[in-house]
């Protein structure tokens, strides 16, 4: 009889082993990050409504620039006080830290409508949620395919972009809508680092320092607020409506991961 050495038989039942440990982590569906982690941590108690008639968003597919991923939120129906959006969530399952912002929203807006760049690390669900003064809240949802956003380098000199940190720029696009309404953009230079990027000299990882908080008044009335993470661009840009008074004033306050602090005002007017 032709006896196997012992050796072969172990090599033969670990190929064996390890063929069977494959097709079971084959066999094993994904982990669902929303229903199973995102969901209970943010909106664990609230039903939520997946459809198009509160909010639309607008992704690219495949993104051109993962670190630069324009995304359009737009609101179904105006502002009003008897019915409004009064925050929107965006979410980005398969980034380190998923929740990109939450934008509060009131009437005096107008319009519920935002558009921003986001920094996306692979390919993913992104998600805007409208969350109403009723109570409502709505979901849309996109796939994006991108990678390596969070941890793409700058796209400027990193001396230079701490130089001109804090500066800001607003402007209004178009003409006065119909029901009184105007878009806006500010712009803020900030390079936004999320903690996972190589200082290119030293090849070491920067440390996180990223804007957290930005307020915006029309005429010392508050009628936007963010709380953002790394996710937003390299020098973060937000549009948005808002309906200007005559001769009105428009103030911007922002706060970073660092605790520095920078207010603007501009002049805006119907």
């Amino acid at each position: 009889m032709l006896r196997v050495p012992a050796i072969c038989r172990a090599i033969v039942l670990l190929g064996l082993w390890g063929t069977a440990l494959t097709a079971a982590a084959a066999s094993q569906s994904p982990v669902d990050v929303w229903q199973t982690f995102l969901k209970p941590k943010y909106f664990a108690a609230a039903p939520i409504i997946e459809d198009r008639t509160v909010i639309e968003l607008s992704t690219p597919y495949r993104a051109e620039d993962a670190a630069f991923t324009p995304v359009t939120i737009k609101a179904q129906f105006p502002q009003s006080a008897a019915r409004y959006i009064q925050k929107i969530y965006v979410i980005v399952d398969n980034n380190p830290e998923p929740l990109a912002g939450v934008f509060t929203l009131t009437p005096e807006m107008g319009r519920a409508d935002l558009a921003l760049r986001l920094r996306i690390n692979e390919y993913t669900n992104v998600r805007a949620l409208a969350v109403l003064n009723t109570g409502e809240t709505h979901m849309a949802v996109n796939y994006v395919k991108a990678q390596g956003g969070c941890s793409a380098p700058l796209g400027s000199d990193f001396k230079a972009a701490l130089g001109r940190m804090g500066s800001m720029n607003f402007r209004t696009l178009g003409e006065v809508n119909a029901d009184h309404t105007l878009v806006g953009q500010l712009m803020l230079s900030h390079p936004n680092v999320t903690g996972m990027q190589k200082d290119q000299k030293t090849q070491l990882i920067r440390p996180a320092h990223y804007v957290k908080s930005l307020k915006i008044y029309l005429d010392e009335r508050l009628i936007m607020e963010a709380e953002t993470g790394i996710a937003i661009s390299e020098d973060p840009s937000f549009r948005f409506f808002f309906k200007p008074s005559t001769t009105g004033e428009l103030k911007a306050d922002v706060v970073d991961s660092k605790g520095q602090a920078w207010s603007h005002k501009f002049k805006v007017g119907s």
